[in-house]
């Protein structure tokens, strides 16, 4: 596969994934806002901002919603308005990668964005809006799983989509971490549910609720689809398969610091966490994310690049020897 098909179908992946995680998570705070008094509503917005690193910029357009930054915001990289923008652009340029399906559905949420349809509908009906930002991004996972090859190109897509998920996962647990006081009922809740962890966490905790309790679920459970150590361990199945490297060996740095990752959180337990700090657990597992991520790019796309790059200038060294 092409270094750049494989860095497009990545990078599709993971900006759909961001759009799908801010949206759920101003749907879940903007609910819970609606009980605050208007000189308090910045206190109650900060975690969130903090957290996904949007604080310096919203800071310097006072006049503006918060809702309306987040999603159509355009010197806001991170705005939904823009992951679409993104997620499409790199869609164009693999579009023999997708099938029909997967490119109409996202073709229609980056035309609905466009339009203006999208902030008309923000405005009066929120909820209608969030339902079909976060319909679109089940559906088109839906459908990459269920109309393209399971191939390579699959297998980025899967990469993209999974080291995003962590990185959210972390970042709404983080929220917690911000708070000026000690995290209440509601805001564990705003968690769980901004991560659609709610009615699971109560099969297995039965209605304990707790940071301690919050923590160790999105961390560390081996099967709910959103929490750390189940993203972390599809990653590193993913990288395996595309490099043919047994598991628990490593062929490159990427292999190696995911591997790492998942021996952390195989191998931690919630007490350790708490005890050390839950913010700086969170942020080294966000500075390993960001490091995996940077080397699969050396790997699968800087490299091959440099390699077809010399290949070319040997080629035409070689001709000009000929002449």
């Amino acid at each position: 596969m092409l270094s750049r098909v494989a860095d497009n179908l990545y990078w599709m992946s993971r900006f759909i994934e961001r759009a799908e995680s801010i949206t759920r998570m101003v749907e879940v705070n903007q609910s819970s806002s609606l009980e605050c008094m208007e000189d308090s509503l910045s206190e109650f917005w900060d975690p969130v901002l903090k957290a996904i690193c949007a604080s310096e910029i919203f800071n310097e357009r006072t006049k503006i919603d918060i809702g309306q930054f987040l999603f159509f915001g355009s010197d806001f990289p991170n705005s939904v308005k823009n992951c679409f923008l993104y997620a499409r652009e790199n869609a164009r340029m693999v579009r023999d990668q997708l099938s029909v399906e997967m490119w109409v559905e996202l073709n229609n949420i980056y035309l609905f964005f466009q339009s203006g349809q999208a902030e008309a509908t923000f405005l009066q009906n929120p909820q209608e809006f969030f339902q079909k930002v976060i319909r679109f991004s089940l559906v088109f996972q839906g459908l990459s799983g269920a109309t393209i090859p399971h191939d390579e190109g699959w297998r980025f897509m899967a990469l993209g989509t999974y080291l995003e998920r962590a990185d959210q996962t972390s970042r709404m647990l983080d929220t917690l971490t911000f708070q000026k006081h000690e995290p209440t009922r509601l805001d564990l809740l705003a968690v769980l549910r901004s991560c659609v962890a709610q009615t699971a966490f109560r099969r297995q905790y039965k209605g304990e609720l707790s940071m301690t309790n919050v923590a160790d679920y999105l961390l560390f459970s081996r099967d709910f689809p959103r929490s750390i150590r189940f993203s972390i361990r599809c990653i590193d199945e993913n990288l395996h398969s595309l490099s043919g490297v047994p598991s628990g060996n490593f062929s490159n740095e990427a292999e190696r610091l995911i591997g790492s990752s998942l021996a952390m959180v195989n191998f931690t337990d919630i007490k350790i966490v708490m005890s050390n700090g839950l913010h700086q657990t969170i942020d080294d597992l966000q500075r390993k994310l960001i490091n995996v991520g940077q080397c699969i790019f050396e790997t699968y796309v800087l490299l091959p690049f440099e390699l077809q790059s010399a290949e070319k200038s040997t080629f035409i060294q070689a001709q000009s020897q000929q002449q």
